[in-house]
């Protein structure tokens, strides 16, 4: 499940297109696969992903 960071609306991504795109990403590890939310053209981050580096994703994180 993704959660815009500033609408709060949420979106499953199926994890398969998730990791596909983790996996082809030569970008910086530390930041998991990104998405544009549809209703604010804000930054979709994941609720809870652990890729394909190792790194752990948590919206925790980011929103407190």
């Amino acid at each position: 499940m993704y959660i815009c960071l500033q609408c709060n609306e949420t979106e499953a991504i199926p994890l398969h297109v998730v990791r596909n795109l983790d996996a082809m990403d030569d970008g910086d590890p530390t930041v998991p696969p990104q998405f544009t939310c549809e209703e604010c053209g804000g930054a979709m981050y994941p609720e809870h992903y652990i890729g394909v580096h190792g790194y752990e994703y948590k919206i925790s994180d980011v929103k407190r």
